[in-house]
């Protein structure tokens, strides 16, 4: 089973990355969310095996401060960023974070494969 979540403030990607994981994965439920706070509260609610984060999501939070939340909640869960910011400094303190995995759009299944095999004990990659 797997349970994923994407936070993602652009609905085009988000629809994208869904039909990415369930050509990869084939998951039990992807819970979407645009907000933040709708994050935090279904993390609270819900078992997950991944959350795929914006980086640069719409103020008043982004994608870093999300992350450390996370991470300092559910140190277990892995957490895989997603952006089109291939800055160095951005990077620099992304990985600082520890992420599982740091996706640079645009989006491919192949990305998304080489992303799970990492982040998941088993994947059930087709």
């Amino acid at each position: 089973m797997k349970r994923f979540m994407i936070i993602e403030d652009n609905k085009m990607m988000a629809q994208i990355l869904t039909q990415l994981l369930r050509k990869c994965a084939k998951p039990q439920s992807i819970i979407h969310t645009t907000s933040p706070q709708t994050a935090v509260n279904a993390l609270i609610n819900n078992t997950l095996d991944c959350v795929f984060l914006d980086l640069n999501l719409e103020k008043p939070l982004d994608g870093i401060p999300v992350l450390q939340f996370i991470k300092k909640q559910f140190p277990s869960l892995p957490v895989v960023i997603v952006s089109g910011d291939s800055e160095m400094e951005t990077v620099k303190q992304v990985i600082l974070l520890k992420p599982a995995d740091y996706i640079v759009k645009p989006l491919s299944i192949q990305k998304i494969e080489r992303c799970l095999t990492k982040v998941l004990p088993t994947p059930n990659i087709l």
